[in-house]
């Protein structure tokens, strides 16, 4: 998506280069104009290359060097030519920030058009590349053609210009253009509306009968229009086509009755997942027949799932949430095997949930133990896992390949000096689960205090926006609670703003009930990474001290005081927070019973707590407030302090950004008995925004901005530094009071 270097109307930018033999294969991409019409074509307007095979040693190599502006991570596509002798095991290596990872790709299938390989991080500069060498079976040859790194801006002049933004925010028919679809295909029917959903029938088409991928189905994911009263939920819809020009068969000679099979396992798992996890009266809506184009026109068994709708409250207050869009996506997922099952008469194995209980420890012999254990899935007995390969990233890298292990624990060596992070994904015949959350640990060169900080992972919230939901006001508010995305959030477009249930539609520049502005519309919304014991442990390294971490689950399980200097309690953003209607239990409360008795046996040996997060006075009822007053020695002020995104000269994330979760209203506190007292105050008030607790045989502090939210690493340290030398029991109160 960044600009672009010309010479004339070709696109340069980057190098490709090759060795040994290469040669001349005919047509293929070229990046031939800033702006495109209708008619052109990118993937007959440049050249393609071949060299013949040479078996299982490479003699000849293409390689495909970019000039990436800015470290990130970027999907990574390739094109090539599909010619008679091409070879179905061409040899892909991607070099990146973490390593290299190689491919395998047939080039009998799929010439002319972007295939996908991966998505990687890339430092900024030319320092990676894309390498397609010639090993492969004497006789056969193998092509190259483009690469893709990330997915661009939009490039099709509609009104006089492009749209200015990225091609993903775009229409389905545009990006068919630049993926090697012509004006056959995109350019059917006299409006953009018409050609964007028509023409996708066509492209499946295209893909399996001139491309010759090998598809099974087609899906199309919409949700619907709809309004209910109250708490009602309008619920899930499948949609099939039985006949398309009046034949019952698709080409291959399938019957298209499969696509009702398709539509039934889907529309079965989602509502039934929906309904244990979520809401038991979900509503499961009809299972159509009707001549739609996204499921007639596909050529391959297909349907349209209307999975909610997206203009009642009801249904939103669970679709904005990633718990639900994770439940839901995993049921559409198992709807399509067990349908594929059935078809080719096989077994199917679900793959596995994340793993949890998750723990990095110090051995003491400058090794690290990670432990953790295997989630069962109660709705799929075949989602076990059979093997589990574990990531490592040093200091700022990026992730490694993984190492594989078939056991629940692994010992790694550390080098002091580095910060080491480490994350896990379970795996089984049928795919690879989630990755765990990370956890980091790390050995100072000359430890501060002799033993290592424990830092816990408590925040692992996930959630949807804050509602307010009155018979005539009703809508989502950011600016009490904009939610917590899944590490990050591209759906949100801009603040609520139409509150008014009777507001009607005018148009789409006024859409009535539930209308949002759109000056967010295409910017990433950072949510939780599942990452942060990292941003504290470079902190602590940098202090001087050693660490470990491990999981909230993994801390409440330990059977004895683990031996280190304090503890860093990540509270985060995490809140009790209400799931949907109400229907099941709050989720994400900051202080859980078994948490509590964790820190009261951790404390109870003297040893010290720092405790950080937005709502950890404001969250829970009596028992939680009982524990925060007498063991950390503070209460609830005020759940909304201050706006103002500062702490004396401090600042943090408090609006909506790409790069750190904000913290929109963090507590106010108030001291608890006369061994405690206010270290920091919120800017212009008396309420506390961090207080500290000397009990006589323990000391805290608790903050109620999380740490990992402040901007600067200078005052993050600063701020650390003065909470450790006070918990280790230096001074009668720490360094430094604002207000």
């Amino acid at each position: 998506s960044f600009g672009d270097r010309r010479e004339g109307t070709m696109r340069r930018c980057g190098r490709y280069s090759e060795k040994g033999r290469w040669e001349d294969a005919g047509e293929g991409f070229a990046d031939f104009k800033s702006v495109y019409t209708f008619s052109d074509n990118p993937f007959t307007a440049g050249s393609a290359r071949m060299a013949e095979c040479s078996g299982e040693r490479a003699d000849s190599r293409a390689v495909w060097t970019p000039e990436i502006e800015e470290r990130g991570s970027y999907a990574v596509y390739v094109s090539y030519k599909t010619l008679e002798n091409s070879s179905d095991s061409a040899h892909y290596t991607v070099s990146h920030l973490g390593g290299s990872t190689e491919f395998i790709v047939n080039q009998q299938r799929g010439g002319g058009t972007w295939i996908y390989l991966g998505t990687f991080e890339f430092p900024a500069g030319t320092g990676c590349s894309v390498t397609l060498d010639n090993r492969g079976p004497e006789g056969s040859v193998v092509t190259a053609d483009a690469v893709k790194i990330g997915g661009g801006m939009g490039k099709l002049e509609r009104g006089g210009g492009t749209s200015g933004v990225a091609s993903w925010e775009e229409g389905a028919h545009y990006w068919m253009q630049w993926a090697g679809a012509d004006s056959t295909i995109t350019r059917n029917w006299d409006t953009d509306y018409t050609n964007d959903f028509a023409s996708r029938g066509l492209w499946t088409v295209m893909m399996r009968e001139q491309k010759e991928i090998p598809l099974d189905l087609s899906l199309a994911f919409h949700t619907d229009a709809g309004l209910a009263q109250a708490d009602t939920t309008i619920g899930t819809l499948a949609i099939y086509t039985l006949r398309c020009d009046g034949e019952r068969e698709f080409s291959d000679g399938r019957d298209r009755i499969i696509s009702r099979l398709l539509c039934d396992y889907v529309q079965t798992q989602v509502v039934q997942d929906i309904r244990a996890d979520f809401d038991s009266t979900w509503s499961r809506r009809g299972l159509w027949d009707r001549s739609y184009s996204e499921s007639r026109t596909t050529g391959v068994p297909a349907m349209i799932l209307e999975l909610l709708s997206h203009q009642n409250l009801a249904d939103m207050k669970y679709a904005l949430d990633p718990s639900f869009r994770f439940t839901v996506c995993r049921a559409v997922y198992k709807g399509i095997l067990k349908t594929l099952s059935e078809y080719y008469g096989c077994n199917y194995m679900v793959q596995p949930l994340p793993v949890h209980a998750f723990s990095a420890r110090l051995t003491g012999d400058g090794m690290i133990r990670l432990e953790w254990e295997p989630t069962p899935d109660p709705k799929e007995p075949t989602a076990t896992s059979s093997g589990y390969t574990v990531y490592t990233r040093i200091d700022d890298g990026a992730f490694d390949s993984g190492v594989e292990t078939d056991s629940t624990w692994i010992e790694l060596p550390l080098e002091p000096g580095k910060l080491y992070s480490f994350k896990v994904e379970a795996w089984n015949a049928g795919g690879r689960s989630f990755p765990s959350e990370t956890l980091s640990a790390g050995i100072a060169r000359k430890p501060v205090g002799g033993k290592p900080v424990l830092v816990v992972n408590n925040f692992d919230r996930v959630s949807a926006p804050a509602w307010v939901d009155t018979p005539g006001y009703a809508g989502f508010d950011s600016r009490m609670d904009c939610g917590v995305p899944y590490i990050r959030d591209f759906s949100y477009i801009g603040e609520n703003y139409e509150f008014d249930r009777t507001a009607e539609f005018i148009d789409n520049d006024y859409p009535g009930f539930g209308a949002s502005h759109t000056d967010y519309a295409g910017k990433a919304v950072a949510g939780n990474t599942f990452d942060f014991p990292a941003v504290h442990g470079r902190t602590l390294m940098s202090l001087g001290y050693s660490f470990c971490s491990m999981s909230r689950e993994a801390f409440c399980r330990l059977g004895e005081t683990p031996d280190v200097l304090a503890l860093d309690l990540i509270c985060g953003k995490q809140g009790r927070t209400r799931i949907g209607r109400g229907a099941v239990p709050d989720r994400f409360e900051v202080f859980p019973v078994e948490l509590q008795a964790a820190v009261r046996n951790f404390v109870a040996s003297g040893k010290g707590v720092f405790v950080s997060g937005c709502n950890i006075a404001s969250d829970g009822g009596r028992t939680a407030a009982g524990f925060a007053s007498s063991v950390f020695g503070y209460s609830l002020a005020t759940p909304d302090a201050s706006p103002t995104g500062r702490i004396g000269e401090m600042e943090y994330s408090h609006t909506i950004n790409p790069d750190i979760y904000c913290v929109e209203n963090p507590d106010g506190l108030r001291t608890e008995g006369r061994n405690s007292g206010i270290w920091m105050y919120h800017p212009g008030t008396h309420f506390g925004a961090a207080v500290y607790h000397d009990s006589g045989r323990y000391r805290t502090i608790a903050l109620s901005v999380p740490l990992e939210t402040f901007l600067s690493e200078s005052d993050r340290a600063g701020i650390l530094a003065a909470a450790l030398e006070y918990l280790s029991g230096e001074g009668s109160c720490p360094s430094g009071t604002t207000r």
